[in-house]
């Protein structure tokens, strides 16, 4: 299709997609919701079952249909999360509910049918419960960040031209010398430029250095989230107490070979962790480590997941980020060397169901 449609078309129709991908499949899988909890009411009335539990059975099986249509096939809600998603679900779904059945008991043409009194209501009242979701029960959505080195390589102007604010997040890597061989130096002040450039999106701050605390002050004021690694040579706590200090959320860095056990007794200290499934931390371009699955298995059956947010970062691309069952996600390369960044971003953000127009 890209060689019929004219470029700039092609351009807003991506667009398009983007601001609304969600809303789309939403609008699908509540219509089949409805039509689902209507025709099973119908099938109850023929059996000539009590009305209010003909009522109440049929709206339950819709609203489970709803929830897990959305859960599997558009939100991605990583399993950690869903509980307190299907809590605010089906409180929501209930509240709109009790409100449809008011408005067909006192505004609903007396001629009209059950049936067309509950879709025509429906949809009236759809917009506020869409919003409602989005802002409760999905809140937990799966994101997507695009990963940026603070250094004197990168075109920042470069970058935004192709990725516009299609990323949910930007992820800044700060890669010192006593982390790692790095020949660039590490240019922390172009965080102002950062937040300037996406300023309606978080800035996740990954700080990969023995001595982190040298580069907070440069880093705090432009980040929400700024990671540090456990194998650092200063006072961990310490340095999380300064972030937070801040006002900012505290995060720790994990590579493969960092065990859980090691890092368990500051977990209540900290709002994030990021998870580097790559063998060799601060380089780009590298593999995803399956077995990443496992520790992000592991991760999700902590007793206190649902107090963190768990982030992937190393070789995620369209094919794996559908395995990832976290809250957020990086990718770097996968999406700055595609042909097109915004469609691969879009993928990502789609778990891969995204394809070409």
């Amino acid at each position: 299709m890209n060689q019929l449609l004219h470029p700039e078309i092609i351009k807003i129709l991506h667009g398009f997609i983007y601001r609304f991908r969600f809303l789309g499949v939403y609008i699908v899988i509540g219509i089949l919701s409805i039509l689902l909890e209507l025709a099973v009411r119908r099938q109850f009335e023929l059996l000539g079952i009590n009305f209010y539990i003909t009522g109440a059975v049929s709206m339950a099986i819709g609203i489970v249909f709803a929830f897990f249509g959305n859960v599997y096939f558009n939100f991605r809600i990583p399993p950690s999360r869903r509980n307190r998603a299907f809590f605010y679900f089906v409180s929501i779904s209930l509240f709109s509910g009790l409100l449809q059945w008011g408005a067909f008991r006192t505004v609903i043409d007396p001629d009209w049918s059950y049936e067309q009194g509950r879709l025509i209501i429906s949809g009236v009242l759809f917009i506020v419960a869409y919003f409602l979701h989005r802002r409760f029960s999905f809140r937990d959505f799966k994101r997507v960040g695009v990963a940026i080195y603070a250094n004197g390589v990168e075109d920042l102007s470069s970058i935004h031209g192709q990725i516009g604010q299609y990323p949910d997040f930007i992820h800044v890597d700060i890669v010192d010398s006593s982390f790692t061989f790095s020949p660039e130096e590490v240019k922390a002040y172009r965080m102002e430029t950062i937040k300037a450039f996406w300023r309606n999106r978080e800035i996740h701050t990954h700080i990969m250095s023995k001595t982190p605390s040298r580069w907070l002050s440069e880093v705090l004021p432009y980040s929400d989230i700024v990671y540090i690694h456990w194998e650092c040579d200063e006072d961990i706590k310490a340095v999380l107490g300064t972030i937070h200090k801040a006002g900012k959320k505290a995060g720790l860095a994990l590579t493969m070979k960092t065990t859980l056990d090691d890092v368990k007794e500051i977990f209540n200290q900290i709002d994030a962790i990021l998870l580097l499934t790559i063998s060799e931390p601060g380089h780009s371009g590298q593999e995803f480590d399956l077995e990443g699955l496992k520790r992000i298995e592991k991760l999700n059956k902590l007793p206190f997941r649902d107090h963190l947010r768990v982030c992937v970062d190393g070789g995620v691309n369209e094919k794996i980020i559908g395995l990832v069952q976290v809250e957020d996600v990086v990718s770097g390369s996968s999406v700055l060397n595609h042909i097109n960044p915004k469609q691969q971003i879009l993928r990502l953000q789609t778990s891969g169901r995204y394809e070409v127009l």
